[in-house]
């Protein structure tokens, strides 16, 4: 009978390691669900909000917060008087104290302060009415086109409280005015804690904006308090343009593509076979056979989708250059691939279905990973699949998969637009063409486009 010492018995440790990656995997999995249902749970924030604000207009924000208090409504004006009650009359009592050679400020010694608090005062209106002013146009979500809901449902409330519709008009909702700190203006919005459940700079319940912080966020070098949703045609047009495979094209006076122009190299994108030396040839299967409506027919070439993705990658990194700014000076529009993601991208049922199926090689590609497990990378891949909050930074996840998609989505519009194109039909009379010649004939067509939409809508 042999003995083994159990000291140097060889267990495997893969068993144990193996456990240990689905631990960590399925702890990271739950971790994602979590956050990804806190972002929906925004969304739904802000669409409810949105409902609730029915459809004010800016012309309504601007009655209700006019230029000095005189023009407001009554639900505007309570606000303002509240906020300037009582300084007429200390406007007064300090120009008195601070004129005239024998001013009383003179005996007390104190001219100084009393000259720097009613010039304070005497700002004030102004102050007032430029933060105003930049609330009411920066508020007007409702103008926006296709406007993403889950950007800021805080700000949304607090556009909706300033006009005083709906039910943002009642209880327990409304707002002050009160000095802030450096001679600064806040503006003090209140509400239930489910909208303002507050954070570092605000107490549950309440929602502040600062003069000298609006001003400094909406300034000169600053930004929108609300951003806009590109359009999915015009930045279709936009890399038409930077890449000209239809040559001559036209385009409207916001960059939509219009049509006209001719494809280049039209044969280069259609699905061709290969044949025993390597080469690429038109088959049987290179073309679509389709009524002309007169009795005849034409064939149109069946264009290779991934041929076009390959050759628009340079007019694509160009536009998201311009558009969204990846790889500018000045960084990635955070607010605008946010709201072309949420409103745009993730829309898409195509989208849904790439949230869940992506190979490797792609994957790899995409993150620029070559050592991650698979596992890995579809989690990553994944995770991603949310509506984007602004309440959190951009991941370079994030950004990697957005280029990915923006370029699949321009590669689906373009395929779209070389195959419906008018130039690329082969026309054929069928009179004098025998269905045992067809083959023959094939060989010698150049190529060409099918009218109808059988690619997915990438727009």
């Amino acid at each position: 009978m042999s003995y083994r010492n159990p000291k140097y018995t060889y267990v495997s440790q893969q068993p144990a390691f193996s456990q240990m990656q689905q631990d960590i995997t399925g702890a990271a999995k739950t971790i994602a669900d979590k956050k990804a249902k806190a972002l929906e749970a925004e969304k739904k924030k802000g669409e409810l909000i949105s409902k609730l604000s029915s459809t004010a207009s800016a012309k309504h924000v601007r009655d209700t917060l006019g230029a000095s208090p005189d023009d407001f409504t009554d639900y505007g004006r309570g606000v303002v008087e509240n906020y300037f009650k009582g300084s007429g009359k200390r406007v007064g009592e300090l120009t008195i104290a601070t004129q005239g050679p024998n001013a009383q400020c003179k005996i007390d010694g104190n001219c100084e302060e009393l000259q720097l608090e009613l010039a304070k005062l005497q700002e004030k209106p102004a102050k007032v009415k430029s933060m105003l002013e930049t609330l009411v146009s920066e508020l007007d979500w409702q103008s926006i086109e296709n406007f993403d809901e889950s950007q800021n449902p805080e700000l949304m409330a607090v556009s909706s409280i300033m006009q005083g519709i709906g039910e943002f008009a009642k209880e327990p909702y409304g707002y002050e005015m009160i000095d802030g700190a450096g001679g600064s203006i806040d503006i003090v919005f209140k509400g239930p804690e489910s909208m303002f459940p507050g954070d570092d700079n605000n107490k549950p319940g309440e929602y502040i904006i600062n003069s000298k912080e609006l001003e400094a966020a909406t300034g000169p070098g600053g930004a929108s308090l609300f951003n806009t949703t590109q359009s999915a045609s015009v930045n279709q047009g936009n890399v038409m343009k930077n890449t000209e495979i239809i040559q001559g094209a036209t385009y409207d006076d916001n960059g939509n593509y219009t049509g006209g122009g001719s494809i280049l190299n039209v044969e280069n994108y259609i699905k061709f076979g290969t044949n025993t030396d390597g080469k690429r040839v038109p088959t049987s299967s290179s073309y679509t056979k389709y009524s002309d409506g007169k009795g005849g027919f034409y064939y149109a070439g069946v264009i290779d989708k991934d041929l076009v993705k390959a050759d628009i990658k340079l007019g694509v990194s160009q536009t998201l250059n311009e558009n969204f700014g990846f790889g500018s000076q000045g960084g990635v529009l955070d607010g605008q691939v946010r709201t072309y993601w949420n409103k745009v991208l993730m829309s898409k049922s195509w989208a849904k279905n790439l949230a869940k199926n992506y190979d490797e090689t792609k994957l790899r590609e995409v993150f620029g990973d070559k050592n991650s497990s698979v596992e890995e990378l579809q989690t990553r891949w994944g995770d991603v699949f949310t509506n984007w909050s602004t309440k959190e930074d951009l991941t370079e996840d994030q950004l990697a998969v957005f280029k990915e998609l923006y370029l699949e989505q321009q590669a689906q519009a373009y395929t779209m637009a070389i195959q419906n194109h008018p130039t690329n039909r082969v026309n054929i009379d069928v009179t004098n063409l025998a269905d045992d010649t067809i083959d023959s004939v094939l060989e010698t067509l150049p190529g060409g486009t099918t009218p109808p939409n059988t690619e997915g809508d990438g727009s």
